[in-house]
Parts: structure tokens; sequence; C-alpha cells
């Protein structure tokens, strides 16, 4: 009572619930606990579902036995799973049983200490049967968070030790903590941050690459496509995100099918996703069928009147692209518009499933879709959408190629770098862009077009122009020229000395102009000529 007279406050007693064995602490342990087996279940879960696509998910995150840090009998799965995944068998019921009983590490066997043949049938006939486990699509998330679970525990633990080195040792103090220090570094190196490349990783890669190469028979690095001139100033189409550009009406959307199909035609290997946005799946398949077979789209698309001389031909073709159907993926807008999250999803499942090179061709990129693009300006928009299709073509590894469409007031001459220099990330992004440009679209006095010659119905040739205006690592400021066939839909590239030619043509062109536009400058430099 007097202290409460003097006006000092009571001394509070401790609970005996704050001590080490609390109810608060014991329930907090408990709950940590089930986070971390209800983790490596959905992770179990998933991969029993779908072994293919989260087995490599699981081994390009180097994920493995020691990132499970809950009951032995989820480590005994997982080691399991990626036993079979290693030897190449498939992830079933009978694999996984006989490899669990043949070893018997003490008394019990695998099988035993995993909980037993009714607990692995279970996992195989219900995954998603506990609660809290369901089925998801990537399962990136689930290893991050364990990553940095598991990196947390474990750098508690570090800091406690050498907290206590530094309070008992005998050793110098500021030696102690950086000695604390290093071992915190390599456990952030090695933890959820990921897996640092050394440089000679990526000297290795490189002349793996180039060996790859040379069995080949290529002078290039990337994909192969039927442009060789274009190739080898691109060096191929490696993973990297390009930007094909024009005004309208100068055949961005049949220069991407185009370079669909010959990607996937060329590179066995390679699995394409074409976005094709701008037009129909329809309309997108006779171009290809037209396009493989060279016969004219019109009767690809709409055969009335049956012609005996291309009807064989019409249907040979169509086999031949229907054969292409596991590796050529064509995606529009049938299903719904698309926004980036959705292709990136898409790509990433692709490439997981396929286990191959993806290419991803995107006809038009304005018309993909980005959250709350509402409140974005329309450079921010494509600014965003250029840094996620480099960061697609980075992060999964796989060739990314886009078109996009220019102002129509630059439709009237041929485009130049500067005219994108106000969307800087259609510029900059990426990797190498070029512009297409068809000069008798503008002018029908053009010596842009040729006769094509030798046939009963012939008809004039307009010759289409890809101008490289940027190229990381080649050259730029080049021109290629490609004659357009539009019965068929498709450009091909015109000769190494045609393109001298062209290139020459353009050159002496802007000449005349230029002096037809500074006639009295043209004359003085005439008149100092003369003086030499």
């Amino acid at each position: 009572m007097a202290a409460h007279k003097s006006g000092q406050r009571p001394v509070k007693r401790k609970s005996s619930s704050q001590g080490p064995g609390s109810p608060d602490i014991r329930s907090s342990l408990v709950e940590y606990l089930r986070e971390v087996e209800l983790d490596e279940e959905r992770i179990l879960a998933n991969l029993v579902f779908e072994p293919v696509v989260i087995g490599r998910q699981l081994e390009e995150n180097h994920f493995t036995i020691t990132d499970f840090q809950g009951p032995e009998a989820n480590r005994i799965l997982l080691g399991a799973m990626l036993e079979l995944i290693e030897d190449g068998l498939q992830i079933n019921l009978a694999n996984l049983m006989a490899l669990l009983t043949q070893e018997r590490p003490g008394k019990k066997t695998r099988l035993e200490i995993s909980g037993g043949e009714d607990r692995v049938r279970e996992l195989f006939l219900s995954p998603f049967s506990r609660p809290g486990v369901s089925m998801l699509d990537d399962i990136e998330p689930v290893v991050e968070r364990i990553r940095d679970r598991n990196i947390r525990v474990e750098a508690h633990r570090t800091m406690v030790q050498f907290s206590e080195r530094i309070i008992h040792g005998e050793k110098d103090a500021f030696e102690i903590l950086g000695n604390s220090i290093q071992s915190l570094r390599n456990l952030f190196l090695q933890g959820s941050a990921g897996y640092i490349r050394s440089l000679d990783s990526h000297l290795a890669e490189m002349e793996e690459l180039i060996t790859d190469h040379r069995e080949q028979k290529r002078s290039y690095l990337g994909l192969q496509t039927n442009f060789p001139i274009l190739m080898e100033r691109l060096n191929g189409f490696q993973k990297e995100f390009y930007l094909v550009t024009g005004g309208v009406g100068m055949g961005k959307s049949t220069f991407a099918t185009q370079l669909a199909w010959d990607l996937a035609n060329l590179n066995p290997d390679l699995t394409v996703i074409f976005f094709s946005l701008d037009l129909n799946r329809l309309d997108a398949t006779s171009k290809i069928v037209s396009q493989a077979s060279e016969i004219p789209i019109d009767y690809v698309k709409n055969p009335y009147i049956p012609r005996a001389d291309i009807e064989e031909k019409r249907k040979a073709a169509l086999q031949t692209v229907g054969k292409m159907s596991s590796r050529l993926i064509l995606v529009d807008e049938s299903c719904g518009r698309l926004f980036i999250d959705d292709v990136k999803k898409y790509v990433k499942r692709t490439r997981l499933e396929r286990g191959g090179e993806v290419a991803v061709i995107i006809d038009p990129i304005f018309k993909i879709l980005i959250r709350n693009q509402a409140q974005m300006s329309f450079n921010e928009r494509c600014n965003l959408l250029s840094a996620e299709l480099k960061s697609l073509a980075a992060v999964e590894g796989v060739t990314v190629i886009a078109t996009a469409g220019l102002p129509k007031a630059i439709s009237s001459r041929r485009p130049v770098k500067e005219d994108l220099e106000e969307i800087m990330g259609l510029l900059y992004d990426p990797y190498a862009v070029f512009f297409l440009y068809c000069d008798y679209l503008n002018n029908f006095d053009t010596p842009f077009l040729e006769w094509e010659w030798g046939k009963e119905d012939s008809f004039m040739i307009p010759i289409t122009e890809a101008y490289i205006a940027k190229n990381k690592m080649g050259s730029t400021n080049a021109r290629i020229f490609y004659r357009y066939f539009e019965a068929y839909a498709k450009f091909k590239e015109c000769a190494p000395q045609e393109v001298e030619n062209y290139t020459a043509m353009i050159e002496n062109l802007e000449r005349f102009k230029e002096q037809q536009t500074n006639p009295h400058s043209s004359r003085r430099g005439a008149g100092r000529a003369e003086e030499f």
C-alpha cells in the first residue's frame, strides 16, 4: 500500500507463460513445423502429378533433398524420385516402390522409413487429398519459400554460434566478426539468392555451343531460317529479344508468319509458339500452308473450284504442315485477350513440357495487355512490354521475336532509327531492330519493282527492304532486300550481288534528291571538283 501512496507502480511479475516452454512458443514452433511439412507435401504431390514439368523445374533450381528440412520420410521420397529422373526412368508407382524396397539403410527399408506402402500408394492415387495441398501451375514460389525459410534458420544458427564465440572466445572480436560475415556471405551465395555462375562456366558454355554448331556446319550461332544473308548479319536468331517494325502494310505479319514456319521446319529440336494477334488462326494457317508449298493462298483457304494442277499439291502441303503440329503452336485471341503474364506462363510451361529450345513470335507486341494499363501512357506501356519481353528471353532462355507498327505518317518514307527514339524501350531493349519498307506502296513509279518473266501470268514483284537499324553484336545501317510474292504471301531473299546493286540504287536516289533540294550546293561542289 505504501508503494501505491508514494506514486510508484507495483512491479509486474513475469508470467510463467513467457518462459522457454510457454504455450506461445510451443504453438509458434508447431505452426512453423506444420508450414515446413506442408510445403514439402506440395512439392511431392505436384512432382507425382506432373513429373516432367515439376522435375525440370526442380532440376533448374538445383533443388535437392538437402532443401527438405522436415520429416525424414519426405526426404526419402524426394530423393527416390530425383534418382528416377536422373536415371531417365518415369516417376510412377511401380518404379518408385521398386526403388524404395531395394535399399535398406538400417534395419528398415527406405519404403518403411517413408511411411510404408499405403502412404506411397495414397500419394499417387490422391496427391491433393491433404488440406492445403493443391495443384500448382508454377512450383518456384514454393521452392523460393523453402529456400528462404532454410536460409533464415541457418543464418540464425550461424549468428548465435559466432555471438557465443565473441562473448566467451579468446580470439579477437573483430576476427570472429569477420569470420561470421564470411560465413553469412557464403550462405547467401549458396541459398535463396540463386547460383551465381563463374566466368569459367561461361567460357565452357561458349565452347560447347561452338562445338555443337561446328558439327552442324553452321557459320552462325543462332537458329536457322531461309534468309541466309539476314542470318549472317544477325549471327542467327539467338536467345534474345528481336524487334521487327515498319509502317502500315509493309508485311510485318507475313514476315512473322514465315519466320514461324522456317524456324520450326529448319530447327528439329525447336518448339515455336506463334502468338498471332493480328491474324486469326485460319488466316495464319493458310499463309503457312501457302508459304510452305508455294501455291496461291486464295486456293489454300477456299478451293471452291478444284484445280487439277495444284489440288494434289495443296493436299500434300496440308499434310506437311500437319506433321509440324507438335512443334509449331499457334495461339490467337479466340480464347480471350492475352496479358503479358499469360504469355510468360505459357512460354514457361511449354519449355518445361517440351524440354528443348523454344522460340516465341508475337505479332504484334501492342496487342499484349498489361494490368492497369489504363493508367499508363502509350510510351510507358511500350517500355514496360519491351522490358518484360527482354526479361522473358533472358530468364527462360528463349528466342523472342516481336513485331511493332510505326505511326502512319512514317509509312510514307523510309524509316530510320530516330523514329523510335520517343519509345526508348523499343529502341534500347531489343538485341536487334530492323525496319521493313516497300517503296512500291508509296510510289508506283519506283525502280524497286520487277517483272516475273517466263510465266503465262507474269506479274510485277515489289522489292521489300529490311534495314538493320540496331544490332548489338554485328553490323548496323545495313539493308537486305526481298522479293515479295503476293500470291504466296512469301518473301524470298535477293542474292548478295542484287543486295549490293539495290543498296547503291538507294544511295544514288538519295544523292539525286539532295541535289534537287540544294542545287546551288551541288554546283559549288562540282566547281571545286573541276578545279582539281
